[in-house]
């Protein structure tokens, strides 16, 4: 498939050259005429032309015989500082359609990126809706939280088969700059694997954005940003985590 063509034009009726006002112009005249539009539709000015810039390329004749080439629709039309091309909004799209347009693609770009961004790693599941809002507390890490016998003896489900991260987990992911993708994959192998029971899927989506933040915690720890501060084991920091969770209900 051919590229698209995103360069600019100017439409010019092939009849012009042999219009009353066009034909017995100067060939300097003639020829400003297509230099000036196409100035205009480059610089986005919608047909006006800086007095300065007139004067510089095409000088001070062209522009009075352009003025003056027609007693009631010159080409050129003397303005305050400068000249405006006659009837050029009827034949060139103006500035504020055209940045109108550029908004629109760009907005249904940044979309469509989004979709297609949730719909790589998410396959042909759907995120699952969370109209709550999810509490802060941290209480999943990437190492062994719980033994195989701690959780058997909770309360709780197991983590559904069909339960996937939601949208508020892609954001999230996204500002902290983790693969959303990769750490759904750690999460669930890790709730597997130690049968990590909790209450709702509610009680999930909040387990889940709880270890995208200490993934990131641990990730600036592991790559010397941030110092890691106290003299706790790693074992001793986990139960920490743990103890906090149960307190604010995190988990049964």
């Amino acid at each position: 498939m051919a590229d698209k063509d995103d360069r600019l034009f100017a439409p010019f009726p092939i009849e012009m050259d042999e219009h009353p006002k066009i034909i017995g112009l100067s060939d300097p005249a003639f020829r400003a005429i297509f230099e000036a539009t196409f100035y205009s539709r480059r610089m986005l000015s919608d047909g006006f032309l800086d007095e300065r810039v007139v004067l510089r390329r095409w000088g001070q004749e062209v522009a009075d015989e352009l003025a003056s080439n027609d007693p009631n629709r010159p080409s050129w039309i003397r303005v305050e500082g400068g000249w405006q091309i006659h009837d050029f909004e009827k034949h060139h799209p103006l500035k504020a359609e055209i940045m109108q347009k550029r908004a629109d693609v760009s907005a249904k770009r940044s979309e469509a990126g989004r979709i297609g961004a949730a719909k790589r790693w998410q396959g042909d599941s759907k995120p699952m809706a969370n109209h709550s809002s999810e509490t802060e507390t941290e209480t999943e890490t990437r190492e062994e939280p719980l033994s195989d016998a701690d959780a058997s003896d909770r309360i709780g489900s197991l983590i559904p088969a069909d339960w996937r991260p939601n949208q508020t987990h892609i954001d999230k992911a996204a500002s902290l700059h983790l693969d959303v993708r990769a750490e759904y994959q750690r999460f669930r192998a890790h709730a597997e694997r130690t049968q990590r029971r909790l209450k709702s899927v509610k009680g999930w989506n909040t387990g889940f954005t709880n270890w995208l933040r200490k993934a990131a915690e641990f990730n600036t720890q592991r790559q010397g940003r941030a110092p890691v501060t106290g003299k706790q084991s790693p074992t001793d920091r986990i139960a920490a985590i743990l103890a906090i969770g149960e307190q604010e209900g995190i988990e049964a």
